[in-house]
């Protein structure tokens, strides 16, 4: 009894050594990124600043993919604004006494739990009119190749 015991504990440090090994390996890698999310940040506001000029509220406009950064420790979303816009008006996100996405750059990013809340992404990711946000981590937050 006291092998399997000892056996197991093995196993166990093993995999939380491989998981901390993982992680800092993930965090440096978030470090040595920022000169390419500077370059996307100065994109992005770009793009806010152009749509601050947008038509009226039918008209499809703004930026054809904005690349969302306050990820934390997951990696950056590309959103595809354009894409999205085919499938909802501009009106039904933006708009009303509490618009789930405001016209300018959100500099604190979204909170998942907002989403799985039906907040923000998840008033269309909620696994009925879209894939489900929740535990679909990876279909947005794709590592760069």
């Amino acid at each position: 009894m006291r092998t399997i015991i000892a056996a197991l504990c093995s196993i166990l440090a093993a995999v939380t050594l491989a998981a901390n090994v993982a992680r800092a390996s993930d965090e440096k890698k978030a470090e040595e990124k920022p000169a390419a999310a500077d370059k996307a940040d100065k994109a992005d506001k770009k793009e806010a600043a152009d749509a601050k000029e947008a038509p009226a509220a039918d008209e499809k406009s703004g930026p054809e993919k904005m690349v969302l950064d306050k990820t934390g420790k997951m990696a950056p979303v590309t959103f595809p604004h354009r894409k999205h816009q085919e499938k909802a008006a501009c009106k039904d996100c933006h708009e009303g006494e509490k618009p789930l996405f405001e016209q300018k750059r959100n500099e604190k990013g979204y909170l998942m739990k907002e989403m799985y809340a039906g907040g923000t992404c998840g008033k269309c990711h909620d696994g009925k009119k879209a894939f489900k946000a929740q535990g679909g981590c990876m279909k947005c937050h794709k590592k760069e190749k």
